[in-house]
């Protein structure tokens, strides 16, 4: 049975993907998205964040992507000049069906989008193949960046970890949206290893220079 239509769902429009499960904090100064969160708090209601398609966050009205994430406020903090500062937790994706600019902000009917093969043996696979990746790379950044962390905790759920990996890969953010849109978990799990093999030879090459040119200084410090 198809999940109900969601009306008149409040859009914020922003130049970075939300993905469900990971949370976002938003800065509200714009009065269009301080009236929009205000009604949001006393109707206990989420709005969806939307890529801009084109346009800008602050300003005249910018053109959406149709595809987003329903988010919930999670944290909330009024400043003494009316600013807002909040913590929005993403929740599903949807669709714009229709847009909406009778209200200072946009709105918009959506509807929601579930993922496809979360559970196969070949999500299986590529969820394994990610999530090694992704530690492979998590090691090299902190190689290079000389950091270090104990360990890192990753999602055992193979959506859940496509969408863990979507919000922190390095990547610009239409290919962010390419994953969002992306409701197949293996192929989005399949894409996300392309692009972190590709991040994983970047870094080698640079951990690498690094160490030529520390040996090539005289040696361990």
């Amino acid at each position: 049975m198809p999940e109900p239509m969601t009306d008149r769902l409040p859009l914020f429009l922003l130049k970075t993907v939300l993905f469900p499960g990971m949370s976002l904090p938003l800065h509200i100064f714009e009065e269009r998205y301080k009236l929009m969160i205000d009604r949001c708090v006393e109707q206990r209601a989420p709005f969806g964040v939307v890529l801009i398609r084109s346009g800008e966050e602050v300003g005249a009205p910018a053109e959406p992507h149709d595809v987003g994430t329903i988010a919930r406020i999670t944290k909330l903090e009024r400043l003494e000049d009316g600013r807002i500062n909040l913590v929005a937790q993403g929740e599903r994706r949807f669709r714009i069906d229709r847009l909406d600019r009778s209200e200072p902000y946009l709105t918009g009917e959506v509807a929601i989008l579930p993922s496809k093969d979360r559970h196969t043996p070949e999500t299986e696979g590529e969820s394994q193949k990610v999530a090694a990746l992704y530690g492979e790379q998590f090691r090299l950044v902190l190689s290079v960046t000389g950091q270090w962390v104990r360990s890192l905790s990753l999602p055992g759920e193979p959506d859940a970890l496509a969408n863990f990996v979507a919000a922190g890969i390095e990547a610009p953010p239409e290919t962010k949206q390419e994953l969002l849109e992306t409701l197949s978990v293996p192929l989005r799990l399949r894409r996300e290893a392309e692009l972190l093999g590709e991040i994983i030879r970047k870094l080698t090459e640079r951990w690498e220079e690094q160490q030529r040119k520390r040996f090539a200084g005289g040696g361990l410090n």
